[in-house]
């Protein structure tokens, strides 16, 4: 019988009472930083548009935060940027995941080296 390591998977949301701001939400505004449009960031992640305002409506009520803000476009198309909440929100929740990440690392490692057990 082939081997197969032992895995573990997390998902962390930060909230007040609506589970929403997690991973999902955190790639939309890093693609939304990166191209400065919320219709590009749907379309790389496969998300409608009105789905992903949904999502950021609903986290920005939650957290009492603006997160971004959109201008409808002429003949150019309209943009979307993180507000400066926004940007903070993504910054502190980006550096939380990385400690959280090589925190729960070595936990798993912790309780889990001896996998060949399993």
């Amino acid at each position: 019988m082939e081997e197969h390591p032992l895995k573990y998977y997390a998902k962390v949301r930060v909230y007040h009472e609506d589970r929403g701001f997690g991973p999902g939400v955190a790639k939309l505004m890093r693609l939304v930083e990166r191209d400065g449009s919320i219709s590009a960031a749907c379309k790389e992640m496969g998300l409608s548009y009105s789905k992903a305002w949904k999502m950021v409506k609903s986290v920005e009520e939650d957290l009492g935060i603006s997160l971004m803000e959109g201008s409808r476009g002429g003949e150019r198309g309209g943009s979307t940027v993180l507000t400066r909440e926004g940007k903070d929100m993504l910054e502190r929740y980006t550096a939380f995941m990385e400690e959280a990440d090589q925190e729960l690392a070595r936990l798993f490692q912790k309780h889990f080296e001896m996998s060949h057990l399993f």
